[in-house]
């Protein structure tokens, strides 16, 4: 597990002096608005507010350990490829060499500027349209982007953190986890032929820039890589289409797929296999929070905290139904 500089004032001015940015805004003051350390990443947002009349300007830090360059590469190739094809993304900012990737203390690091924005506040039919619209621009734009990264959230990873769990879980949530261990291990040696491409990895709230009900931006691809689409739709659809006892909204499932469908058309594999996919993407994010919620409270790093409960509650209710994929 790597060790991350905390992010204040202090280190993100450091860190900041490898950038040009606009006059001014290294000399205004520094607000660091929520930090997140997982067990590969650290992100922090902050805000500087700018000695001239440029106003406030908002960053986000991602930093990972020296070993993941191939990730932030890939992360910074992706961002400029979408910006290229109109696809609403935040920018990755370069430094003063040239060069997207920074070193932030030990770590690299990868600094993005946000948009003025608000974050959504409440699920609806509009947000969920305007993500599946946005997701499947994004995967149809893609066809031709040739870089890949593994999913570093894959299967392997999956059995090597569930060693690591196990051993500490209820015997129900032990249980739970082997039977989902098992039906993906099923689905990847049954080889589907479902369409693969770069995927953003995760679509949360706070990855997403509104302007009254229009989406302005997505930011923090902290988990692409290249995989099946269908895990990012998946996950959207997970996050974005749920009741507070994590069951799916027919209507906002359905508004969410719909969208995507008219951009990028789902096939007959990904309609036979969706429910599976459905299944493993909450575990993944059932996984993924245990293991962070492992990790001590770092004092001065104001962490943003997500309740493993939740995705293992959406976990069960996807066992027992789901919408089906448009046809």
């Amino acid at each position: 597990m790597a060790s991350f500089q905390v992010g204040d004032q202090h280190s993100i001015k450091t860190f900041l002096t490898q950038y040009t940015l606009v006059e001014g805004s290294q000399g205004g003051d520094c607000q660091i608005n929520s930090a997140y350390s997982a067990r590969t990443h650290h992100t922090c947002r902050f805000q500087l507010d700018s000695e001239n009349s440029i106003g406030v300007r908002r960053f986000l830090l991602l930093a990972v350990e020296q070993t993941a360059l191939d990730r932030l590469v890939f992360t910074s190739s992706l961002v400029e490829y979408l910006i290229k094809q109109g696809i609403s993304v935040t920018p990755c900012i370069k430094n003063q060499q040239g060069k997207y990737i920074s070193q932030f203390g030990d770590c690299l690091a990868l600094l993005l500027e946000l948009p003025h924005g608000t974050h959504p506040d409440h699920k609806d039919k509009t947000t969920c349209e305007q993500i599946g619209a946005f997701l499947g621009k994004m995967h149809a734009s893609s066809v031709d982007f040739s870089e890949e990264y593994g999913n570093p959230r894959s299967l392997v990873w999956l059995n090597l953190s569930a060693e690591e769990l196990l051993p500490q879980l209820s015997i129900g949530d032990a249980s739970l986890l082997k039977e989902q261990l098992e039906r993906f291990k099923s689905t990847v040696d049954s080889q589907p032929n479902l369409p693969s491409g770069p995927l953003i990895g995760s679509l949360f709230k706070d990855q997403l820039f509104f302007d009254n009900e229009s989406l302005q931006a997505v930011t923090g691809f902290y988990f692409s890589c290249t995989d099946w689409l269908l895990l990012d739709v998946a996950q959207a659809v997970n996050e974005w289409c749920c009741n507070e006892q994590g069951e799916l909204d027919k209507h906002l499932t359905k508004a969410l797929l719909a969208a995507y469908h008219q951009e990028r058309p789902f096939t007959p594999c990904e309609n036979q296999y969706w429910q599976d996919i459905l299944c493993f993407s909450a575990t993944r994010f059932w996984v993924s929070r245990l293991l962070t919620s492992l990790i001590p409270e770092r004092e001065g790093c104001p962490s943003i905290q997500h309740d493993p409960e939740e995705y293992k509650n959406k976990l069960k209710r996807r066992i027992t139904g789901y919408c089906p994929l448009p046809v």
